[in-house]
């Protein structure tokens, strides 16, 4: 961490002393010269720039990281006659441009100030454009391990789910195209129920975010972002592919879209198909690791005048098979695969999924619509409904007729209502109302009971900007009911019927600042209260979590936990060096987390360690940063590091299942353009993982493994064939097949993680 200081404090100096303001920005509206109605879907170009911007519904549009100087934008329009336009930049320069719907000459523009910026202050983090493009095929969370401070919890090589700065399930939120994803989600080893294909840009708030996005956004939140539908394009479509080596896995998905000829309606419909074999580490097969998946969606909408609405449908499917020599038969048997290093059972090529799988599938539907006052504002109302359906088979076949342990049904309903305000001022923000219903029922052996949850929120947020400076403060109230419905002793069927409730209530708060720099530098500090009630199943889950190899206790006692999240950090993006450093520090109050024990507990179903859940008062501290330097105009180097630490206040021992120090290095080299080969990029890189050395040895069988370093490459191209251009990139992970294990996956007591994997991915689009 020392050495991290440093570096921040040279990145400072270096920035101050050699780099030009390339943080500006453009926003404007484009709207009908006659009658001053917006025009959604207008084209604007910056002509030397080649970028390209299409105003939104209510006519905005916007630029980012932008150098100071002169720019040229040429604006068209269906039916309307273009227009090119200069534009000295010298700050953040709001514009409206009026288009006539015959020839003219070029109107003054007008100059009305100035407009808030709408990223958030808190740290954030994107993935898109190549990035994303090189993700394609992987899950959710092995996509965003590529962002520092992220990380996968996973279970085996076919669950992941992210974490942020250590923390990961009812900490971390998820919305999928704008609905907040509602599964099982309290155990590590639920993976979320989301295609990535579906992505036009994945954005992640990393620290406590429950002003805006609710309660359990304690660690951050994860925005899965579609493109906004096209009104403009009769029909267009792209088709992408992914082949990976190690597990032989192929994945296929389509989309497709247009509009009619008014402009008004627009319609997308998008599926993927994904079928993996048995994974495969350096030297051995993992028996019983295939999978496949098979998703879908459809996105409809409508735009006339000020109104527009769009309905919204997905369904999302897997099954996926559980590492059977996870599952042991004797506490004797489990004690001795602990210390192994090699699993018993040795699986070979296949697709086959046996006992033990999981059987998941989850639908959403949403419907949302906004209507653009023009001298108020935009009033938007939102529902949605999901369904969650969880089905586990373990290794010994249930008694009853549907051959599965266990089955989940969670059915979520949504209602969000909002007002944007237009600026007043040197201020804009929004306030709204939020409210969430949520049934959950079960099928055979006992687990988590039924239950019903009632949300109601309310929030507002408001930003001011002037001049090199925004300030950002909010806050929100929110009021949770639970009630179960359980058995008081879940293993005794004679046992009575009780019906404990619970109620919460918690108010939080958010103030945050950042100011640009004259040189470019943009320095940020955020202070965030958050909070989160006990999950239902941190309260009475009793019984084996399967894919976890552990019984698992919940606790009737636990209290609702607070979080004090304060955050600051220096970012940098443009110029020969650029990057983004931040520190963080949380005040875990009543921390409610599942510790590892030493017990072993032997079981009709087999034997499995202990894992109970307890609450504590926590601190979490750590440091982020990314840093990227031209070394040449087609050579480029970048580094990232991330580091978290985090501890038991009461007694200053060390949290177990917390990330250990990553750093990585990637070198980049620009190849020249070939005949029919453009925009060729190659990527070497090297990523280190520490030991986690700072873990409880009272609290786990094992210590954890030895650190490791891996290899890897990437390469991507644009390959033109006639009118039509393949989007190629070929992938190396784990370049050299090094044997190793990580502290994270929840399988390291019994196998070894992935080796090499060799990955192709095509994208065609027409």
């Amino acid at each position: 961490m020392r050495y991290l200081l440093i570096l921040f404090n040279l990145f400072i100096f270096t920035e101050l002393s050699l780099a030009q303001n390339c943080d500006f920005s453009i926003f404007g509206t484009v709207k009908d010269e006659v009658d001053g109605k917006v025009l959604p879907g207008a084209s604007v170009k910056l002509i030397k720039e080649n970028q390209i911007a299409v105003s939104e519904i209510d006519g905005h549009f916007h630029f980012y990281k932008l150098c100071q100087g002169n720019y040229n934008l040429e604006v068209s329009f269906v039916g309307y006659s273009s227009k090119i336009i200069s534009i000295d930049v010298k700050g953040k320069t709001d514009l409206t441009i009026s288009l006539a719907p015959s020839s003219s000459l070029l109107s003054t523009v007008k100059i009305i100030g100035s407009r808030v910026n709408e990223t958030p202050l808190q740290s954030t983090a994107r993935l898109k454009d190549r990035e994303l493009a090189l993700t394609r095929g992987e899950s959710l969370g092995e996509s965003l391990k590529k962002i520092p401070g992220l990380n996968s919890i996973q279970t085996g090589p076919s669950v992941s789910k992210p974490v942020i700065h250590g923390m990961h399930s009812n900490r971390v939120l998820i919305f999928n195209s704008g609905v907040r994803l509602e599964g099982q989600q309290w155990g590590s080893e639920h993976a979320p129920e989301v295609d990535p294909f579906l992505a036009h840009e994945i954005k992640v708030i990393k620290g406590a975010a429950s002003v805006q996005y609710g309660a359990d956004a304690v660690g951050g939140v994860i925005l899965i972002e579609p493109a906004s539908l096209d009104y403009y394009n009769r029909f267009k479509g792209e088709v992408d592919f992914a082949a990976m080596s190690n597990n032989q896995m192929g994945a296929l998905s389509t989309k497709i879209e247009g509009s009619n000829q008014t402009n008004t309606f627009a319609w997308r419909l998008q599926s993927t198909l994904k079928q993996a074999g048995n994974a495969k580490t350096a030297d051995y097969i993992l028996d019983n690791t295939a999978f496949r998946e098979l998703n879908g969606s459809l996105t409809l909408g409508y735009q006339k005048g000020h109104f527009s609405t769009e309905l919204f449908a997905s369904s999302f499917n897997t099954k996926l098979g559980i590492f059977t020599a996870s599952n042991i038969g004797s506490t004797t048997d489990l004690e001795e695969a602990i210390q192994q290093t090699r699993p018993d059972v040795i699986g070979e090529r296949s697709y086959r999924i046996d006992r033990p799988y999981q059987d998941v599938q989850h639908q959403t539907v949403k419907l949302k619509s906004s209507y653009l006052f023009d001298e108020l504002g935009k009033l938007g109302l939102q529902y949605s409904f999901q369904r969650n359906i969880r089905e586990e088979y373990s290794l010994v076949r249930a008694s009853n007729r549907n051959n599965y342990q266990l089955q989940f049904e969670l059915n979520t309903q949504n209602l969000d209502l909002y007002f944007e305000h237009k600026p007043i001022g040197n201020f804009n923000g929004k306030f709204g109302l939020t409210g969430m219903f949520q049934q959950n029922f079960y099928d055979g052996s006992y687990l988590i009971p039924f239950f019903d949850s009632y949300n109601t929120g309310a929030y507002f947020i408001e930003k001011w900007s002037k001049n090199q400076w925004e300030v950002e403060a909010g806050f929100r109230f929110d009021y949770k009911y639970m009630q179960a419905r359980l058995r008081e002793n879940p293993r005794n069927s004679n046992s009575p019927i009780i019906t404990p409730e619970f109620n919460f209530t918690q108010t939080v708060g958010t103030l945050g600042a950042s100011y640009l720099l004259k040189q470019g530098l943009k320095v940020h500090a955020t202070v965030a209260q958050a909070w989160r009630p006990p999950a239902i199943s941190e309260l009475f889950i009793d019984g084996i979590v399967q894919a976890q190899a552990a019984y698992v206790i919940g606790d009737r006692n636990l209290k609702e936990e607070s979080s004090l999240n304060l955050s600051t950090g220096i970012s940098k993006t443009a110029g020969k060096l650029t990057g983004d450093i931040s520190f963080y520090y949380d005040f875990n109050q009543d921390y409610i987390y599942l510790r590892p024990t030493q017990e072993l507990i032997l079981t009709t179903r087999g034997a499995y360690r202990v894992l109970r859940y307890v609450q504590i008062d926590a601190r979490f501290y750590g440091a982020d940063a990314f840093l990227a330097y031209q070394l040449h105009k087609n050579l480029n180097v970048s580094l990232k590091y991330s580091g978290v630490r985090a501890y038991n206040k009461a007694n200053n021992s060390f949290l177990e299942l917390i990330p250990a120090d990553r750093t990585s290095a990637t070198l980049s080299y620009k190849i020249p353009d070939l005949k029919f080969m453009k925009s060729n990029l190659l990527d070497f890189n090297v990523q280190h993982v520490a030991q986690q050395t700072r873990v409880n040895p009272n609290a786990e069988p094992l210590l954890p493994p030895a650190a490791y370093t891996l290899f890897g490459a990437d390469f991507t191209s644009q390959i033109r064939f006639g009118k039509r251009v393949l989007g190629l990139g070929l992938s190396a992970q784990n370049l050299f097949n090094k044997s190793y294990r990580d502290y994270l996956n929840n399988f390291r007591y019994f196998n070894d993680d992935l080796g090499r994997n060799i990955i192709v991915r095509l994208n065609m689009k027409f």
